[in-house]
Formats: C-alpha cells, structure tokens, sequence
C-alpha cells in the first residue's frame, strides 16, 4: 500500500459536513461527536497507514468546531483554508458548478496540489479570551446604536414616554453587561502566567492600553509570534497592495484589507495615540510626512511599524524599550 498521504476535502455547513476523498464518492455527515467518529471511520477504511490530511474552508465558529474535533485523532493534520483561495483554485480549474459535494471536491484538489499548512488548534484560554473580547465588541456596537437612537430621541416631537424610558434601561443594561464582561477579561488575564506575561509586554508600548491589548492578543492570537513581518502584515490586511503593469497601468497602490478586519480595527486608535506619545512611531509618522506622503499613508504604516513591535516583544518577551527594537 503506499504510504503517500490520503487529501481530505471538507465543505463545512452548521448542521453537515459533506466530505470528499480522491476515487470515492462525495458523503454528507452531521457535526456531533458520534457523526464525526464515523467521519473518520470512513476516511481511515482504504488508507489505515497513511497520513490524513484533511482541507476545509474558514467558515467561523462552524470549521473551529469541526477543526478542533479532527485534528484530535493521530495522524491527522487539519488545514483551515481562506475562502477567497479555494474561490481562486475553482476559477483557475474553470469550475463552473458549486453545490456542497463539488465544493468538498474542490478543496480535496486543493489540498493535493498545493499543500496548505497545517492549523494549530489555539488553547483553551486563547479561545476564551477571543470569546470575551468579541462579546465586549458586539456590546459596545450595540451601545453607539442606542446612543445614537437616543441622540435622535432628543430633537423628536410627541416621543412616547415609554420609549425614552425603554431606551434608557437598555443602555444601562447595556452598560452593565459590558462591565461585567470586561471584569472577566480581567480575571482571565490574570489567571494565566503567560497571558499576564503578555498583556504586560503590550501595555508597555506607549500607545496600547489595557483594553486595546486584550484586542490585539485576542484578534492576533498565535499569529503574532509564529508568523513572519510580511505575513502578519498581510493577516491584518495591512500589506500594501499596487496596480502596475508595463508602461500603461498605474494604479493608486492601498492596503490589500484581505485581513483580519478586527485586528485592524484594533491597530487604530492605539496607533494615533501612538504618533503623538510614542517616540518610535513619531519618528516614523514624520518621517513618511516629510517624505510628502498622505496622513493616510503614515498612519497606515505606522500601524504596521505598531504591530511588528508588538511581535517583537512578545517573541523577545521583555518589555518595550524605545532605544532598541530587536527583530522589527
């Protein structure tokens, strides 16, 4: 029997996984437990000594859940793949039909002819952490809404008292809710050696504060130590992206944004407290405007500079020191 590895492609759905192998035909499975043991009971029956690795798209909690379960059993290696690649792959294949069996096909070529790397499972307080941090995200969107509806209240003839009341209580309940998530993301912060250890390193950056580091550590994850310059710069969608071809196409070079748009997100407003009181990002953001470029464009790099010294610290785990920036 050979021993070259089995190519697993998975289409990921909320309540099925529709599974194909090179030969055999495509089949549906559901997601619990017991579904997914026969998943890979199925998988295993032609192919006992031969590594498995399995391919499936990032469809958010859906593929963490059904990654985490897989990447379990031995001998398995689990690829989380973007989206937008397996979308290219198709184009480049010409593949024209898209049903949930041509999308497990699809990925199961995908993961034989380009190899994607292997997903690491994040650990259990790294799940939690990016848990709480979004929850305290969700909450606050919600609190800029009703505070907005409360702000159009105000210049409304004939409002109901009912509803100024109405609203007033949500916002407190909103507040509320929002301080008691924030004080478990303090809790875990401290529960943690390492995680402490972190949020140390990032808070020592002038520019981040307790609530900006709980985001990046969150958002960034394992990306920020395990991946080089270039490519977190291109998981935050940060990596600057042009348009040029021969003598005729010019186009106006931007950021790629085929990121991680919450980690983004999180980059700005530490970033323009960060131009003003960090002597490393001011010298950079001057340094850009002298050169003519657009406040824009140096703050969009400052946010780069910001992010890569944050990968830094954390790699040479010690805290910032504006004199020396090792492995930035």
């Amino acid at each position: 029997m050979s021993k070259e590895r089995l190519c697993v492609g998975v289409d990921v759905g909320k309540d099925e996984v529709v599974v194909a192998v090179v030969g055999r035909k495509a089949v549906a499975f559901g997601t619990r437990p017991a579904d997914l043991k026969r998943l890979m009971k199925w998988v295993k029956a032609p192919a006992e000594s031969r590594g498995i690795h399995i391919g499936m798209e990032a469809t958010g909690v859906y593929s963490s859940k059904i990654a985490l379960a897989l990447c379990a059993y031995p001998g398995v290696t689990v690829s989380v793949i973007n989206p937008a690649q397996i979308k290219a792959y198709g184009r480049a294949v010409l593949r024209r039909t898209k049903t949930d069996r041509v999308d497990a096909q699809l990925i199961c070529d995908f993961v034989r002819s380009q190899t994607p790397a292997a997903w690491t499972a994040p650990s259990a307080m790294q799940q939690e952490l990016a848990a709480l941090v979004t929850h305290t995200d969700a909450i606050r969107h919600e609190m800029q809404k009703w505070a907005n509806r409360r702000h159009a209240h105000q210049h409304m003839t004939h409002l109901p008292a009912v509803i100024a009341t109405s609203t007033a209580e949500l916002v407190a309940t909103l507040t509320q809710e929002l301080a008691t998530i924030e004080a478990a993301i303090t809790r875990l912060c401290q529960s943690d050696a390492t995680l402490a250890d972190d949020m140390t390193i990032a808070v020592s950056i002038p520019g981040i504060g307790q609530r900006s580091a709980a985001q990046l550590l969150a958002y960034g994850g394992r990306a920020l130590t395990q991946r080089t310059r270039r490519q977190l710069d291109a998981h935050a969608g940060l990596a600057p992206a042009e348009r040029q071809s021969g003598t005729s196409v010019r186009g106006k070079s931007h950021i790629a944004k085929a990121g991680n748009a919450r980690l983004r997100r999180a980059l700005y407003m530490p970033t323009l407290v960060a131009v003003r009181y960090n002597p490393i990002l001011k010298r950079h953001y001057d340094r850009h405007l002298e050169r003519g470029k657009p406040k824009k464009v140096a703050l969009t790099a400052c946010m780069r500079k910001l992010l890569n010294i944050l990968r830094a610290m954390l790699i040479a785990r010690k805290p910032f020191d504006p004199a020396h920036q090792p492995l930035t």
